[in-house]
């Protein structure tokens, strides 16, 4: 199975949990799809505005929203 995962909520402030997620994931190995409708590229990966938008299957889906999104 491939090691490849979206992480919706992810953020171009290093101090959020979305952004050190991406870092985590990316340094362990995995591919990353950042998911963030108003970043461009988070950690040097391109950014998708939504799930529906990344042109590869996505094997996993971690979430960092807000509560009150979430």
């Amino acid at each position: 199975m491939s090691n490849s995962i979206a992480i919706v909520g992810a953020s171009t402030d290093r101090g959020k949990y979305g952004n050190k997620a991406v870092r985590a994931f990316k340094e362990g190995g995995w591919t990353v799809y950042p998911v963030n409708p108003g970043a461009d590229e988070v950690e040097g990966l391109r950014s998708y505005a939504s799930i529906a938008d990344v042109p590869e299957p996505i094997h996993r889906i971690s979430m960092y929203v807000p509560p009150k999104v979430g």
